[in-house]
């Protein structure tokens, strides 16, 4: 009889050491992120006419939604800022990454509200993605200033910040003599492109 309990004892003792060894194992590997999004509203876009007087005032600066982004996204780098006019008020959306995902956030500039937000695996090296040096580029206000100087008169609907060639580029959209227009200003040496 002891023959047979040793043996059946030690089958025991090592299918338990077994499943507890997968146990451990399987807690300690890291977890890989899954895809997830998030939206707060959804905004349908319609077209809205504006007079350059009556357009929605922006109450927000591009400061204060980059700390939102961060707020959200706190070790995620920006690689895009966007001011536009959609529907009736400005959004801006702005798009950074990390190390696994890419992040979207989307704010009320009238308001200052998250109107949504999403994130999503990368499916490339982020390492080859450039990032925003917001040190060092000007601010939105200031191109919107160099861009009015040259098109006096003109009224502003989008700006957009990001980085082309490997050059931070404001884009600006601007409406002048009834006509939709778009500058470029280097956003590090303040030249028009």
């Amino acid at each position: 009889m002891k023959k047979i309990i040793k043996p059946f004892l030690i089958g025991v003792i090592s299918i338990l050491i077994g499943i507890f060894s997968t146990i451990f194992w399987t807690k300690h590997q890291p977890q890989k992120p899954i895809n997830f999004s998030i939206t707060n509203k959804n905004v349908v876009p319609k077209n809205v006419s504006y007079s350059s007087n009556k357009l929605p005032q922006i109450r927000m600066n591009q400061a204060s939604a980059i700390q939102r982004f961060k707020s959200l996204y706190s070790n995620a780098a920006i690689k895009s800022i966007t001011l536009t006019l959609r529907n009736d008020i400005y959004v801006y959306t702005i798009v950074g990454f990390d190390s696994v995902k890419d992040c979207t956030i989307q704010i009320d500039a009238t308001n200052n509200k998250i109107i949504g937000q999403s994130t999503q695996i990368l499916d490339y090296d982020y390492v080859k993605e450039e990032a925003l040096n917001l040190k060092k580029t000007i601010s939105r206000q200031e191109a919107n200033e160099i861009a009015l100087r040259d098109l006096r008169g003109a009224t502003t609907i989008l700006w957009e910040l990001t980085d082309e060639n490997g050059k931070a580029i404001w884009k600006i959209n601007l409406i002048y003599q009834n006509q939709k227009r778009e500058l470029k200003i280097d956003a590090l040496n303040k030249n028009i492109i």
